[in-house]
């Protein structure tokens, strides 16, 4: 009897390890993977989060972009508004001046008269008078509308386009003349064509008439 249940506890014993040795499942340990395998999986390991890390970055880049391209425009926005203002300003000093002796207006005289002192967008550099926005040279002339020398030309060159079409609403109704670009826009005694305001490229010069 004893011997029955020695042989049957040895054959329980080895179906327990068969059954054991059969449900097994291997761990794969990286260390003991072959190198070619190990690399390839962490290398798809740092693909991911480098693929993670890019997306991550695409979208703060184009949020500063954006962000930029919004300061600029409220930036130049702005800029046309005090240039517009500080022009205003000028050309009333210059017509109360002036007024009968428009052909003595120059550039250098008017800068002599202290016109363009603690203005923003007019600033003097040697010379000449650099505008803000653009960073054109402000140039005047006498000039003719009905008579010779009975107005002057003030030339705002290298505007931006907004800069362009604020400055020819601003001056729509004081102005007797307007040129946008080498075309005419206002001819004497009439009014402003805006089917001809043609403000492109980011470089636009405005002439002025005014009497």
């Amino acid at each position: 009897m004893n011997a029955l249940q020695k042989e049957t506890g040895l054959e329980q014993a080895e179906m327990d390890k068969s059954g054991a040795d059969l449900g097994a499942q291997p761990v794969r340990d990286v260390r003991r993977m072959p190198e070619g395998s190990r690399n390839r999986r962490t290398r798809r390991q740092w693909g991911g989060v480098l693929d993670e890390y890019g997306f991550y970055l695409l979208l703060a880049g184009l949020a500063l972009v954006a962000i930029l391209v919004l300061f600029s425009r409220n930036q130049t926005y702005t800029q046309v508004q005090q240039l517009t203002t500080e022009l205003n300003g000028v050309i009333g000093k210059v017509k109360t001046s002036y007024r009968g002796q428009y052909s003595k207006v120059s550039i250098s005289a008017l800068m002599g008269n202290g016109v363009f002192k603690d203005l923003t967008t007019m600033t003097e550099t040697g010379s000449d008078i650099i505008l803000q926005p653009g960073g054109g040279k402000l140039t005047v002339t006498a000039a003719q509308l009905l008579s010779a020398n009975d107005s002057l030309q003030w030339s705002v060159p290298q505007q931006p386009d907004a800069a362009c079409i604020a400055i020819v609403a601003s001056y729509q109704g004081s102005a007797g003349k307007i040129v946008v670009n080498g075309t005419t826009i206002k001819a004497v005694g009439g009014a402003v064509d805006p089917s001809k305001v043609s403000c492109s490229g980011g470089s636009n010069t405005i002439d002025l008439y005014i009497a």
